[in-house]
């Protein structure tokens, strides 16, 4: 893998091209006086950002992703009263002709 140093301060100003850089494969190394004060490289894995404070928690990618019926209702514009609560089932009745 291709290395490349910068100063802090040189960093900073170019801190786009850093990332960038680092984006691209290369493992930057920033360094403060002759010390090495951080190592940026690419990023692994799917790069998709774990849910949220959930992240360290364990939880199951699939957690949201069943069927709300309240919701489902809520969304479909499904309300049954003047308040806006929603009951679980439609207080509609047809009257018989």
């Amino acid at each position: 893998m291709p290395q490349t140093s910068y100063k802090i301060s040189e960093a900073r100003k170019k801190f786009a091209e850093v990332l960038e850089r680092a984006n691209q494969g290369e493992e930057i190394v920033i360094m403060r006086g002759n010390e090495v004060y951080a190592r940026i490289g690419p990023a692994t894995g799917s790069g998709k950002r774990p849910f949220g404070l959930l992240r360290r928690r364990g939880l199951p990618d699939d957690l949201f992703d069943t069927d709300d019926v309240e919701q489902a209702a809520i969304d479909a514009g499904e309300w049954n009263d003047d308040a806006g609560i929603w009951h679980g089932k439609s207080m509609v009745t047809e009257s018989p002709e």
